[in-house]
């Protein structure tokens, strides 16, 4: 497989298969799709999570449970930023 790659990608993938930590391009290849594939994973995740809080403060506003917008909003990130920082 022939990829252009930037100078700085090209020496980081000499130096990658050069240390041991990758036999080849295949591998970094493999390794670096593999790395993407969970961050997306994560970002789903992270992106399912507000759609589930903002459909739970909708439902709450329709039955007149209506809060401080900023106070939520602060306590929501907070909760966010708890379950990303035990993980």
């Amino acid at each position: 497989m022939n990829l252009p790659l930037s100078p700085e990608l090209q020496q980081f993938t000499e130096q990658q298969i050069s240390s041991g930590k990758y036999s080849s391009m295949d591998d970094i290849l493999v390794a670096g799709l593999q790395a993407l594939f969970e961050r997306e994973q994560i970002y789903q995740g992270r992106f399912d999570e507000l759609h589930r809080e903002i459909l739970l403060a909708a439902q709450e506003a329709e039955q007149g449970q209506l809060l401080d917008a900023s106070t939520e909003i602060t306590a929501i990130r907070q909760r966010l930023r708890e379950r990303y920082t035990e993980s």
